[in-house]
């Protein structure tokens, strides 16, 4: 095997498979949602493997140039590097490509959550489950992922907590203003993100969130890091390194091969901070106004 320890292996990617799931047939649009016809006025079935198939084809034959989600190819040691996973999403070639591109325009500094960590930047700790039981017999918030929206923390009253639960889980969570919660666990809610704000310092965070805090602020501020975690090529990649874990969708531990691109110029950095600072402002305000509101007029 040491000799054949770098043959390439193909993958591929398909996001259109000619029908949805219940079995009906799915047709090409082009971006103002209108179908596109074939030479006859046909609409033309939306499937990705012919192409794959073309593309395998020509790998076959040693004679595939052209990478995409359609068709790449991965070499064994990559694959061995990365613990031997075998899902194409998690390789997908225009991820990297992107990141490439980041780099080499000079402009930014990747960086991953992981290299983050190990130069002390910033802290991530996991939630706690505290037991359906509890729910709706205290004051205190139970952030689950469902609450996250927005980059704020939308409190359901019915899940709320006692005091008694949240003095348990206050020293281990040890939540905090500016503390970003990431949902890493899930269906269709991984990688939203909430920041703690003055207004809901006092809750408890379900395991399916992860508490990631800037330590260093003046280095990393928590506002940048919020903004770097929602940007498209992020996100992509917290998609591509999700895998079904049982009967549950989860990032885990490849959350610290994310890779961020923090920008390099300093006024722009600030620029960033300056506007995402006014967002939450509006958040805060607003959430405290509803309070008032609610409590003025409460019968």
């Amino acid at each position: 095997m040491e000799k054949d320890e770098n043959y390439e292996i193909f993958m591929a990617i398909a996001n259109r498979v000619g029908h949805d799931k219940d079995g009906k047939p799915l047709y090409k649009m082009d971006k103002s949602g209108k179908y596109i016809l074939d030479e006859y006025g046909k609409r033309i079935i939306d499937d990705d493997l012919p192409e794959i198939v073309k593309r395998f084809r020509l790998f076959k034959k040693g004679e595939l140039t052209e990478y995409d989600h359609l068709g790449f190819v991965i070499n064994y040691s990559k694959i061995r590097e990365r613990e031997f996973i075998l899902i194409p999403n998690y390789y997908d070639p225009e991820i990297e490509s992107e990141l490439n591109k980041l780099e080499k325009s000079g402009k930014y500094e990747l960086i991953s959550i992981g290299e983050l960590m190990k130069r002390g930047l910033i802290s991530i700790r996991r939630g706690h489950e505290v037991g359906s039981r509890y729910y709706g017999m205290g004051p205190v918030p139970f952030v689950r992922t469902s609450d996250i929206v927005n980059w704020e923390i939308k409190v359901d009253p019915i899940k709320s907590i006692p005091e008694e639960i949240y003095e348990k889980y206050k020293k281990m969570q040890n939540i905090k203003e500016n503390d970003i919660l990431l949902v890493t666990d899930g269906t269709f809610l991984i990688g939203r993100t909430a920041i703690v704000t003055s207004a809901d310092e006092k809750i408890v965070i379900q395991s399916h969130i992860r508490r990631i805090r800037c330590l260093k602020p003046d280095i990393l501020h928590p506002y940048l890091l919020l903004y770097l975690l929602n940007t498209d090529i992020v996100q992509k990649q917290i998609k591509a390194k999700t895998f079904v874990q049982a009967t549950i969708s989860t990032v885990a531990d490849r959350l610290k091969e994310i890779v961020l691109p923090i920008p390099k110029e300093k006024s722009l950095k600030e620029e960033i901070i300056e506007e995402v600072s006014k967002i939450i402002r509006m958040k805060v305000e607003a959430k405290l106004r509803i309070s008032e509101l609610s409590n003025h007029f409460s019968i």
